[in-house]
């Protein structure tokens, strides 16, 4: 029986996840309020004023700036304020609706991430679709046991964190995900294709926990299995509530 066990959102990218009890899936599009916000890397190619996808070099992101793993963030959709704490701190809440709040923001980053003075990031929120790596609206997920065949090649644990995944399952022999290309996954009440498989990048290398940049999991991945590939990405095609301990279907009509 393969059950979810855990929701993920990514309000601002680069940044800690948000858990989820439950979520409601909307056909074509990805996990509300995924990847909804994101911050401009100065030069990049993102206008601020218009933003649209882009690649992730152009915001800050934890394959950039591992600092961000430092801190702590959550948004609030009901007040639209983003608190952020450092080793427990609280360093900043802001409303994101409102310019000196924004701007508040933007200068919490800049220094967190280092960037030189005159070189501020900028805030931006998705008009259409989200800030994800790639411009298709998914919803990825990752097989704990996939996580735990590499940690014991690895000979060490990982956080399930540094996989950044919306959806996460146990239940099912690893890798198996890999075969379900094409396939229709029965996720509570929504059903979800299986696009592709998930490339991992060097975000991966940051402990979530403290921001280090640890290990090379895409090295890793490439050196014990072929290919630098964990996990896969869901278009969902019918949508409904889905809710951690719900069971998913492989095949489902």
């Amino acid at each position: 029986m393969i059950d979810l066990t855990h929701i993920f959102r990514y309000p601002v990218k680069g940044l800690s996840p948000q858990p989820l009890h439950d979520v409601i899936l909307t056909a074509g599009e990805g996990l509300p309020l995924d990847r909804s916000f994101a911050l401009t890397r100065p030069g990049g190619s993102v206008n601020p004023e218009k933003p649209g996808w882009a690649r992730k070099s152009n915001f800050l992101c934890l394959m950039l700036d591992a600092q961000l793993a430092e801190v702590r963030a959550d948004f609030d959709e009901t007040t639209r304020r983003l608190t952020v704490w450092h080793d427990g701190v609280p360093m900043l809440a802001a409303s994101v609706d409102q310019a000196d709040g924004r701007g508040a923001i933007e200068s919490y980053f800049q220094a967190l991430v280092g960037l030189e003075a005159g070189a501020r990031p900028r805030w931006v929120a998705a008009a259409d679709g989200e800030f994800m790596d790639s411009a298709d609206r998914t919803v990825s997920l990752i097989n704990l046991a996939t996580v735990r065949a590499l940690e014991a090649k690895l000979e060490r644990p990982l956080d399930l964190r540094r996989f950044r995944g919306n959806l996460y399952i146990d239940g099912v022999q690893p890798w198996a995900e890999h075969q379900w290309i094409g396939a229709t996954l029965a996720i509570g009440g929504s059903r979800c294709t299986v696009d592709r498989r998930n490339a991992r990048c060097a975000a991966t290398n940051v402990d979530p926990a403290t921001g280090n940049r640890d290990m090379d999991i895409p090295r890793a991945l490439m050196d014990l299995f072929g290919h630098r590939d964990l996990g896969i990405n869901l278009h969902v095609s019918a949508g409904g509530l889905v809710t951690v301990g719900d069971r998913v279907e492989v095949g489902a009509e």
